[in-house]
């Protein structure tokens, strides 16, 4: 099996050995993470088209348009 190093923060490393259980590496751990993320694109169309959608779609615009403002 092929390796590789990664460099990692100290915080980053805590986090993964906290979540390593008895005889598991380092890479199950980081691969179970990976794969309970999920495929967003099974998400797509979940808030449907309603009228809560729209008024969060226009705020999201208007505060867009507020932050180029902004930065001019």
């Amino acid at each position: 099996m092929a390796t590789k190093n990664l460099a990692i923060r100290e915080e980053v490393y805590r986090k993964l050995s906290e979540a390593k259980t008895e005889g598991e590496s380092f890479s199950d751990v980081i691969q179970k993470l990976l794969e309970k993320r999920g495929d967003l694109l099974s998400l797509w169309g979940a808030w449907g088209d309603d009228e809560e959608v729209a008024s969060i779609e226009a705020s999201v615009k208007e505060t867009r348009k507020k932050s180029v403002i902004r930065t001019r």
